[in-house]
């Protein structure tokens, strides 16, 4: 496999991760840089570091329901030993009690390659609103 699709394929193993609660493979897909950061939609949903990483994704994994996302586009650049991923797709969330809700989410990843495995270091990730452009 070529870079650029093996750090696809890290990318969505994160968000496998994520999505199934596993918070050892969430802290295994990113980088134990100090200042490693996660930035979601919610103004709660941020962190820095890998201690601040395990708490969220803990929080996470407790949480009812699901949110999964379905990529539509994605663009992977190499840059020797970093890479960045661009993604767009519609994301699915569940919240267990019977509500489930569509919306445009947009993520942007940042990976370094460490000891020969692709790991993220910095991802946002976002739903845009939709705003018409006159």
């Amino acid at each position: 496999m070529d870079a650029a699709g093996a750090v696809w394929t890290a990318f969505l193993e994160l968000d496998d991760a994520f999505a199934a609660g596993d918070v050892d493979a969430v802290l295994e897909g990113f980088t134990d840089d100090p200042d490693l950061t996660l930035w979601r939609s919610a103004e709660a949903e941020h962190a820095i570091g890998p201690q601040e990483l395990r708490s969220f994704a803990t929080w996470m994994a407790g949480l009812a329901g699901s949110f999964t996302i379905d990529y539509t586009e994605h663009r992977v650049t190499v840059d020797g030993l970093v890479a960045w991923v661009n993604a767009a797709g519609t994301a699915t969330w569940d919240d267990g009690a019977g509500e489930v809700k569509h919306m445009p989410h947009r993520v942007t990843a940042v990976f370094r390659l460490v000891g020969g495995r692709w790991r993220c270091h910095t991802r946002n990730g976002s739903q845009p609103r939709v705003v018409k452009l006159s």
